[in-house]
């Protein structure tokens, strides 16, 4: 079962790489869609997200953890995902513009940096996909609870 989630996991990993790689080109066909620009950039970056959530999961499926029940564990999916979460929030650029207008006066150098360091919107998307799919545990034991065994008695 590993080794299916694992090659599933990678087929469709690259199944969205190729939809974000090829995204002007679909939207062209497509044609005039009436969808708002933001809407259009949500998806772009949804599908980033995840593509690294596949990524992710592919690390959590290729670590051999010994658990008994499958689950998300929502420590690691802060810790490792809020910087990229925050990151991913704030590199949009009216917020960006708010904070370099308001917090630091419009320092150019410091204006620059900011953007050059939150602008890139793949980088986060992807991170914030793989800290989420690292996040899952997966459990392949086969331990069912209620197994009855029925024996026949040879004394009748």
């Amino acid at each position: 079962m590993r080794v299916f989630l694992i090659i599933f996991s990678f087929i469709n990993a690259l199944l969205y790489f190729l939809v974000y790689a090829y995204y002007e080109n679909i939207m062209g066909i497509l044609g005039n869609v009436d969808v708002v620009a933001g809407a259009l950039g949500f998806l772009k970056i949804l599908v980033l997200v995840i593509f690294g959530f596949l990524i992710g999961l592919i690390v959590s499926l290729l670590i051999k953890i010994k658990i008994d029940k499958s689950f998300f564990d929502y420590r690691i999916a802060l810790i490792v995902g809020i910087f990229p979460f925050l990151f991913l929030i704030l590199s949009q650029g009216s917020i960006l513009s708010f904070i370099t207008t308001n917090i630091f006066n419009s320092n150019r150098q410091i204006s620059e940096l900011l953007f050059y360091f939150l602008s890139r919107q793949i980088v986060w998307a992807l991170m914030l996909g793989f800290a989420i799919g690292a996040s899952v545990r997966i459990a392949f034991k086969k331990k069912l609870k209620h197994e009855i065994n029925y024996a026949i008695d040879k004394e009748a």
